[in-house]
C-alpha cells in the first residue's frame, strides 16, 4: 500500500486505542475499522477496498495491519489472537507497545533538540575559526618567524579540528555496528541468540524484552484455554518474531522431553533470572496465565523506567562533548594571543 494510505506513525496509537475500544463494545473487526479510517486515513475508500480484497483473499488481521502501515515487529500479539480469539486483548497491548515506544522517541527529541541546536552553531564557529582565524594567525606566525609560535599554532590547528575528531569517531563507531549486524544477520538463530545473550549491557535488554513477550503472549494463549505444549508450538511456529521463535523452540524441545517448565526456560538462559522462579509460583498457584501477565506488566513498567533513566543520562553526556569543543575553541585562541604577548 502507498504511504499515504497507511496510517501515520504518530496516529497509530490512536487508532488501536480506538479500536480496542470498540471490540470491547461489542462491534466487529471489520465495522470497527470502516468507522476509524476516514480519521487516520487519507483515502478511505481506496484502503476499504483493499482491506475488503485482503479479507475475500483469506488473509487475516496480521495481513490487515501490515497495510495500514503497522510495524511487523509489534504483530506478534495480533498473530496469536488468531489462534485465542482474544482479538481485543491483543489490541490494547500492541497499542500499549507502540505508544511506549512514541513517548521514549518524544523524550529522545526532546532531549536532543537544544544541544544539537548548539552543536550547529559551535560547528559554524569552528569552521569561521578555520577559515579566518588560522590563516591570520599563520600569517603572523610566519612575519615573526618563532619557534614557540609554530608550536602553539600546531596546537591551535589540532584542538580547532577536535570536532572531527569526535565525528569521526561516531561515523566509526556507527559503521562498525552496521558492519556487526550484518554480519550476525547471516548467522542462524541460534547463533545470533548466544552472541546477544553474553553481549554486555546490551544482553540486559534484549532479556527484559524476550522476557516480557514470551510471559505476554504465553500468558494470553494459555488464559484463553490453550493446552502449554499447544501454545508453546503457536509461538515456535509464528514468524513476526524470529527471537521469541528460536526461544520457544528451545523450550518446547526441553518440555517434551520430561522438563519441567521452570527447567526449560532455565536451560533457555533467554530470560531475567527472577522468570523461573515466578514460573515455579505459578505453576504451584494454579495460576500461571495470571501470574505470567501480571509479570509482563510488570515489565512493561520496569522497560518504561529503565529508557527513562537512560535519556536521562543523554542530555549530561552531550554536554560533556559541547564542552570539550568550547574549551577547545577558547585554548585554539587564546594560545596564539597569549604566545603574541609573550613574543612582545
Amino acid at each position: 500500500m502507498a504511504k499515504q494510505d497507511q496510517i501515520p506513525k504518530k496516529l497509530q496509537s490512536q487508532f488501536l486505542l480506538r479500536l480496542s475500544n470498540l471490540l470491547d463494545e461489542g462491534y466487529t473487526f471489520h465495522s470497527s475499522l470502516l468507522m476509524l479510517l476516514p480519521y487516520h486515513v487519507k483515502c478511505e475508500n481506496e484502503v476499504s477496498r483493499k482491506i475488503d480484497e485482503t479479507l475475500r483473499n483469506g488473509n487475516g488481521v496480521v495481513e490487515i495491519f501490515i497495510l495500514l502501515g503497522i510495524s511487523v515487529d509489534y504483530l506478534l500479539p495480533i498473530e496469536m489472537a488468531e489462534s485465542h480469539g482474544r482479538l481485543n486483548v491483543a489490541i490494547g497491548t500492541l497499542q500499549r507497545h507502540i505508544s511506549m515506544k512514541e513517548r521514549a522517541k518524544a523524550s529522545l527529541k526532546k532531549i536532543m533538540m537544544y544541544p544539537l541546536f548548539l552543536f550547529i552553531i559551535l560547528g559554524g564557529l569552528f569552521i569561521a575559526f578555520r577559515t579566518y582565524f588560522l590563516p591570520n594567525m599563520k600569517n603572523l606566525v610566519a612575519s615573526r618567524q618563532s619557534a614557540d609560535q609554530d608550536e602553539i599554532l600546531h596546537w591551535t590547528n589540532t584542538l580547532l579540528h577536535v570536532p572531527d575528531m569526535l565525528i569521526s569517531i561516531t561515523i566509526g563507531g556507527l559503521f562498525l555496528y552496521f558492519l556487526l549486524h550484518q554480519w550476525l544477520k547471516r548467522k542462524s538463530l541460534d547463533f545470533q541468540l548466544e552472541i546477544l545473550k553474553k553481549t554486555p549491557y546490551f544482553s540486559s535488554w534484549m532479556k527484559i524484552f524476550w522476557t516480557r513477550s514470551f510471559a505476554q503472549e504465553l500468558g494470553t494463549l494459555l488464559a484463553s484455554g490453550i493446552s502449554l505444549l499447544k501454545a508453546l508450538d503457536l509461538l515456535r511456529t509464528q514468524t513476526n518474531q524470529p527471537f521469541i521463535q528460536a526461544i520457544s523452540m528451545q523450550i518446547y524441545q526441553s518440555i517434551s522431553l520430561g522438563e519441567s517448565v521452570e527447567k526449560a526456560v532455565t536451560i533457555a538462559g533467554c530470560f531475567l533470572k527472577e522468570f523461573p522462579a515466578y514460573i515455579s509460583h505459578g505453576e504451584a498457584s494454579g495460576h500461571l496465565a495470571k501470574e505470567l501477565l501480571i509479570f509482563s506488566d510488570l515489565l512493561t513498567e520496569q522497560i518504561e523506567n529503565k529508557v527513562t533513566k537512560n535519556l536521562a543520562f543523554v542530555q549530561p553526556i552531550l554536554f560533556g562533548i559541547l564542552a570539550i569543543c568550547i574549551l577547545g575553541a577558547y585554548l585554539s585562541i587564546l594560545l596564539p594571543v597569549y604566545g603574541m604577548i609573550d613574543f612582545i
